[in-house]
């Protein structure tokens, strides 16, 4: 791709614009970097020639450009973007700038949930078998980084998004992974096929020696053919795919050999969490790790923060942080792998998605629903005539009005099934907040049941 003089804008100024801003300056573009935000005061652009322009999207700014980047996140019905497009100017992502200045082969995760745990996971996989591993993507750290500040990498293990999908048309992983497919991020696409359409386009440019890992289900939806070699996993006891379980064993088909590993030997007992270590060990073993190394990793693996991790125990009620799951499917597998009763804390900016799929577990399981924040009243709608369903504006009240409630052998789950950005800079800050909020309950008895930690 050719940078040297073009005029190119940077749409958001975050952690990925603010990269794409330096990488693109360093190779000869003129960059202005744009936010609709006010300016922060202490930004520091990342090259004295970046140009930055806040507090709006100005239509000719948008016009006048040769090339645009937005950053993930950036809506693609953008009115300016929609108005660049028409007029035949490239808008395009980091992956698609990112990935011809890459000499090294990568592995790509997508779907819907479980991207950051086995994306996180593989990289330790390849890392513990003595690979030199590049891990990042939208896991927050941008493949541009490798780019900067070249090493000799092995293999490149990388999140992507919808969104960075959708911009990347050239993108070619070396191993791809599906991990599943549910509705979400209906706040950022036009429609759901549309949603659908750039997960699968991770498939769009792999040649038959590639290889896709794909959850067993999405076989039959996949839209024409793939050329890329497919290995399957699935949550059945059924053989005949590459990965599954069996009477409570993971098994792997490596060549000739089953590897098997009982979910008994390992830290994590979460069924979602036993999917993502299927995926996992296919990659893993496709890059060339052996299955000692793989057995290893995937028996000392704890999760990662923020995805149903025990947060304490207060007078035999235990509190689960999931703030990860900002949709839908994700509050469905953590539903299903906590026993009841549960009280759910929801809400938050509402992505979009089906609250009715939620309809059996909340039946059979949740003793109430605790909603707060943008979308509150959305949640005690939905959920009002199948259990006791009470709305709130805050965190610090949703999980008062739990504590109140629950009783020894509850669990206090908060789930949000939204994104937090009405209330948090991130699910990380969320989840943060509500540990926070946890570890200054008092023990029933006391008068006070909360001790503000502000």
């Amino acid at each position: 791709m050719e940078l040297k003089g073009k005029n190119v804008l940077v749409v958001g100024a975050g952690k990925t614009g603010t990269v794409l801003a330096g990488f693109l300056i360093e190779r000869g573009a003129r960059v202005t970097l744009n936010d609709r935000k006010p300016h922060p005061g202490d930004f520091r652009p990342p090259h004295p020639a970046v140009e930055t322009v806040w507090g709006g999207h100005p239509k000719d700014l948008f016009l006048s450009a040769d090339l645009i980047f937005p950053s993930p996140g950036i809506p693609a019905d953008l009115p300016v973007l929609e108005a660049a497009r028409k007029q035949g100017i490239p808008v395009l992502g980091e992956l698609e700038l990112a990935a011809p200045f890459i000499d090294f082969p990568l592995i790509a995760i997508t779907g819907t949930n479980g991207k950051t745990t086995t994306t996180t996971l593989v990289g330790e996989i390849l890392k513990k078998a003595g690979f030199p591993t590049f891990v990042g993507g939208n896991i927050g750290r941008p493949l541009l980084k490798a780019c900067m500040s070249p090493k000799d990498y092995r293999w490149g293990v990388i999140e992507v998004s919808s969104f960075q999908l959708a911009t990347a048309p050239s993108f070619h992983p070396r191993i791809a992974a599906i991990l599943n497919m549910e509705a979400d991020h209906l706040d950022w696409h036009p429609t759901l096929e549309d949603y659908y359409r750039a997960k699968w386009s991770i498939t769009r440019n792999m040649e038959p020696e590639d290889i896709l890992v794909l959850y067993a289900p999405l076989v039959e939806r996949r839209p024409g053919k793939i050329r890329a070699q497919i290995r399957t996993f699935t949550q059945e006891d059924n053989s005949s795919h590459s990965a599954w379980i069996a009477n409570g064993t993971l098994c792997w088909r490596l060549g000739d050999d089953v590897l098997k590993i009982p979910a008994a030997e390992l830290r994590v007992d979460q069924r979602h969490l036993h999917l993502d270590m299927l995926a996992a060990g296919l990659i893993a073993a496709e890059a060339g790790v052996t299955p000692e190394v793989i057995t290893a990793t995937l028996r000392n693996f704890q999760g990662l923060p923020h995805r149903t991790a025990f947060v304490g125990e207060i007078n035999g009620i235990r509190f689960i942080n999931d703030s990860k799951a900002t949709n839908v499917d994700a509050v469905f597998w953590a539903l299903k792998s906590l026993s009841k009763p549960i009280i759910w804390l929801a809400g938050g900016l509402w992505k979009g998605g089906d609250l009715s799929a939620l309809d059996p577990l909340v039946k059979e399981k949740v003793k109430a629903v605790i909603a707060f924040g943008d979308s509150a009243g959305r949640f005690t709608r939905a959920f009002q005539s199948i259990t006791p369903a009470q709305k709130v504006e805050t965190m610090e009240e949703a999980v008062i009005a739990a504590y109140r409630l629950a009783r020894a052998g509850d669990t206090v789950l908060l789930s949000p099934a939204c994104a937090s950005f009405d209330q948090f800079e991130s699910y990380k800050e969320r989840g943060q907040v509500f540990t926070a909020i946890v570890t200054s309950l008092k023990p029933k008895g006391d008068e006070i049941p909360y001790v503000s930690t502000e």
